[in-house]
């Protein structure tokens, strides 16, 4: 083992000490732990209702937001608080001779935006005027309209009898009234997350391309092949040490941006219900939990995309080439959004590319998936594909490069 560890600690110490990677990996970590704070730049101007302005920093206005989301929260969202929040729109204040929104938009509408949102999907209301003409009526059937939707949805989909009923199981077990609470700090972690791991990717892209590719072009894969221990011990350890390095980036960025999201937005909401969040399915879980589930998907897309790296960097034998296609991989799927109708399976198997697991929409998605005799949703099943196939690129890697016959 003494062997190993020496090993493991020569490839760390190559790896992190090329030029490319002393960059990639200073550049991403000061984007990384400066980007939560990229809302907060710039500034706001608000009428003060006396033919004055009121200018207020990215800060001053996020902390007014703040305090007064944080006033309701605790009631239960209801006719009564939907009405109430319609009435605030209804009066919302703006200038009279500007147009310009009021500053005391902020105290008197800006605070009801979370029941604006939530009401909005679920009572079919798709601008502020009509949410603000809100009939009593239609505002008495937000309970048991926002769960027909849902219902209407898993019937809609194409899916087999077991997975329906485990998705209807869910759907009641998260139909219970709710209870509106401020989660600033989550949402803006959910939000951060997604840049955060993506920037996480392109410093593994960076990193990992030459572990092997450098290699082949130094001519050292000779060497190492021919030398006692080149085909065993020296190639687990760039492996290991491969998979240490990328783990210990996205868990450090990880862990600051959530530290920092709390920090200036606050840690309320944690035992808030999963279905207070818009464009996700109401699994029964609280805010906190979600939060961590997606944590987990995202640290495991980022050791499936450095098992996908490792494997391009011994089969490419070429650092460029390999850093081309894994920008590729990691870009792409933002570019691309499948068709509403497209079918379950092809849906589910689009969500398992690693930048779509770092999507908390996605981890957080209707598309459930099969294990044996399970029915996982899909913040179980995804960090258990990404380990699995993270293990058989790694695998497929290793035999790629010790298998390599140089010249």
């Amino acid at each position: 083992m003494a062997l190993f560890w020496s090993l493991a600690g020569f490839e760390c110490k190559k790896m992190l000490g090329r030029k490319r990677a002393v960059i990639a990996l200073a550049l991403v970590i000061l984007l990384g732990l400066l980007s939560v704070y990229g809302t907060l730049i710039g500034k706001g101007s608000y009428a003060d209702g006396s033919g004055g302005i009121i200018t207020l920093s990215g800060y001053e206005e996020a902390m007014l937001n703040r305090k007064s989301k944080e006033a309701i929260s605790g009631r239960v969202l209801d006719a009564r608080l939907i009405l109430e929040a319609a009435e605030a729109y209804r009066q919302e204040p703006r200038d009279p001779d500007t147009g310009m929104t009021a500053y005391r938009y902020i105290e008197a509408s800006a605070k009801y935006s979370g029941i604006y949102r939530l009401a909005g999907a679920a009572l079919g209301i798709r601008n502020r005027e009509d949410f603000a003409n809100l009939s009593p009526e239609l505002a008495g059937q937000f309970d048991s309209l926002r769960c027909q939707s849902w219902e209407q949805a898993l019937e809609s989909s194409r899916v087999g009898e077991r997975m329906r009923q485990a998705q209807q199981e869910w759907l009641k077990q998260a139909a219970a009234p709710l209870i509106y609470t401020y989660s600033g700090g989550y949402d803006r972690y959910y939000t951060i997350m997604f840049s955060t791991a993506m920037m996480a990717g392109v410093a593994i892209a960076i990193l990992l391309a030459g572990l092997f590719a450098d290699e082949y072009a130094t001519g050292a894969d000779s060497l190492i092949l021919s030398s006692k221990h080149g085909k065993g011990l020296l190639i687990g350890a760039k492996l290991f040490v491969a998979f240490v390095v990328s783990l210990s980036l996205i868990l450090l960025l990880a862990v600051a941006s959530f530290i920092e999201a709390v920090a200036v937005w606050g840690g309320a909401g944690a035992k808030g219900s999963l279905a207070l969040i818009a464009n996700v399915f109401p699994y029964p879980l609280t805010i906190r939990q979600a939060a961590l589930w997606y944590s987990l998907c995202a640290v495991g897309a980022c050791l499936l995309f450095a098992a996908v790296a490792l494997l391009l960097s011994a089969v490419l034998k070429n650092a460029v080439n390999a850093i081309a296609l894994l920008s590729v991989l990691l870009m792409l799927p933002i570019f691309i959004t499948l068709p509403a109708k497209a079918p379950h399976w092809i849906q589910a198997l689009y969500h398992l590319l690693p930048t779509n697991m770092m999507l908390f929409e996605h981890t957080m998605g209707q598309y459930a998936y099969a294990l044996g005799g399970l029915i996982l949703p899909p913040y179980v099943f995804m960090p258990l594909f990404s380990a699995a196939a993270a293990a058989l690129c790694a695998a497929f890697a290793y035999r790629a490069f010790k298998n390599h016959a140089a010249g």
